[in-house]
């Protein structure tokens, strides 16, 4: 028999729609019909005894049992997506919103709106620089407001920003600071919340686990960045859209996150070919990135765009040449897991591609230093097998003697180009991104296992021995190449 009893206010569900309340408990008939949770204010026991943190006060559900909250409990839209997304294209389908609390030990840590500001502001200023795949119109626009708080996806990303922004500590943990911890257990109870902020914050911690040398973390956490961004309809054809795009900047932002993920997928593996890609091979008929200072400024243009088939024969965007070289070390990772003494002509086409891009890139008034040295990485991935003598198969191959043609070019390159024009030395290091430390880390190795090390050779190990130990306040990956560089030494000499 169904009680006559009212409660002394509407529920929330109908306050919040503005519908009227029948106020009938255990629940309201319009919250019965629509299947929904129907909640009700507890009315304070008097005005004296009861704060408004008591926990006799506040929402509560009506006093249904446990398994008829079950049955009208409303599928997520994530649930939905993955199960049947052929209903979202009928419309008029009711999901829950993903609810997660932000913990005030997670605000606390982000600080005040200045101190946030801040953040954003070296973000913006140095890792921007070399892997721009947030808006900045739209971070500071709709997210860095007052009211930033209640989303807990933007709360994410101002910690990821954080994250990012933070040298890594002396301390017997290194980089695996309470800030990381926190932030990947954030993460894992944001990520439903379905939004392009949790991609971003998690691409940002896939850079900082790689940058920190954190492994098997850092190959994990972009895998999980591609899977996400498919899961929200980015670069995955036949896809439901989790959201409506109804900006170029959009379509753009998402084009390059999408990017950025790509070339964190292949530099993660650049020292150990082999491990499948998260992500698919870029297609030539991809768009690259626009131009970055008009991103950065809100005006994308579609006509402005070029393809990695037909790029701008014009300026091109930093980052738009740094996802070509990207897609350039891809098919030389995938090159050297292959039958390489069967395929001379593909290593020859790679060596071709990437010295014309080497020189085009050092060739202008200011060279980008970063993509430089991301090419000049791909470029000594490309000869690693033969450029240490014992683990090369033929000592008297084209292969092996075009690698020490290589190894003594990029080495006069080094003293002409990035010592004496700061690439490495002389560089703030917050400005520096990681890409040029594989390579630097390579030449070393292969000077010193070399039947013979000449005076230029040795100053041009130790401008980079000494670029290590500037890079390493930033990025700690510096640092374990420098522990890399002593073990080989000492295998070297017999110790």
């Amino acid at each position: 028999m169904q009680s006559h009893e009212l409660a002394p206010q509407a529920c929330q569900s109908c306050r919040s729609r503005k519908r009227r309340c029948d106020k009938a408990l255990p629940k309201c008939s319009s919250c019965a019909k629509r299947g929904r949770t129907c909640e009700y204010w507890r009315p304070e026991a008097s005005t004296h005894s009861t704060t408004a943190s008591d926990p006799k006060r506040g929402w509560y559900p009506s006093p249904l049992d446990e398994d008829q909250q079950q049955d009208v409990r409303t599928i997520d839209f994530p649930t939905l997506l993955f199960l049947d997304p052929g209903l979202l294209h009928h419309g008029q389908v009711d999901t829950a919103q993903s609810m997660v609390f932000v913990p005030p030990q997670i605000l606390h840590l982000l600080g005040g709106l200045d101190e946030i500001r801040l953040t954003a502001g070296r973000f913006f200023e140095h890792i921007h620089q070399w892997i721009p795949f947030i808006s900045k119109k739209r971070f500071y626009d709709m997210y860095l407001q007052p009211a930033f708080h209640t989303r807990p996806d933007a709360v994410l990303l101002l910690l990821a920003l954080k994250l990012s922004t933070t040298f890594p500590s002396a301390g017997a943990r290194g980089p695996r600071t309470p800030l990381y911890d926190t932030v990947r257990r954030f993460y894992v109870e944001v990520e439903g919340v379905f939004s392009i902020l949790v991609l971003q914050a998690g691409v940002l911690v896939a850079l900082y686990e790689l940058g920190h040398a954190i492994y098997p973390a850092a190959y994990l956490s972009i895998g999980a960045c591609a899977r996400y961004a498919h899961a929200l309809g980015i670069n995955a054809s036949r896809a439901v859209p989790t959201r409506r795009v109804l900006t170029f900047v959009e379509v753009e932002e998402r084009r390059r996150v999408w990017w950025a993920i790509v070339i964190l997928d292949r530099f993660v593996s650049i020292g150990c070919p082999g491990r499948p890609f998260a992500t698919a091979d870029p297609r030539l008929d991809d768009l690259l990135p626009a131009d970055d200072a008009a991103w950065d400024q809100g005006t994308v243009r579609p006509e402005d765009l070029s393809t990695l088939s037909s790029p701008r024969t014009g300026h091109m965007s930093k980052f738009a040449l740094l996802c070509q070289a990207a897609r350039l070390l891809g098919q030389v990772l995938h090159h050297l897991e292959s039958d390489v003494s069967i395929h001379d002509e593909v290593w020859m086409q790679l060596d071709r591609t990437l010295q014309s891009m080497l020189a085009a890139a050092l060739n202008i008034d200011r060279p980008d230093y970063d993509q430089i040295t991301f090419v000049y990485s791909a470029l000594v991935a490309l000869y690693s097998p033969w450029l240490v003598p014992d683990r090369a198969a033929d000592p008297h191959s084209d292969r092996f003697r075009r690698a020490r043609v290589v190894l003594d070019q990029i080495t006069d390159r080094i003293s002409a180009n990035l010592v004496e024009r700061q690439c490495f030395l002389g560089r703030d290091p917050e400005d520096m991104s990681p890409w040029g430390l594989y390579f630097a880390y390579r030449i070393c190795g292969a000077h010193m296992q070399g039947q013979r090390e000449t005076p230029h050779a040795a100053a041009v190990m130790q401008s980079l021995r000494e670029a290590f130990r500037t890079i390493k306040v930033r990025w700690n990956v510096a640092s374990v190449y420098l522990q890399l560089l002593e073990a080989r030494e000492a295998i070297h000499l017999g110790i």
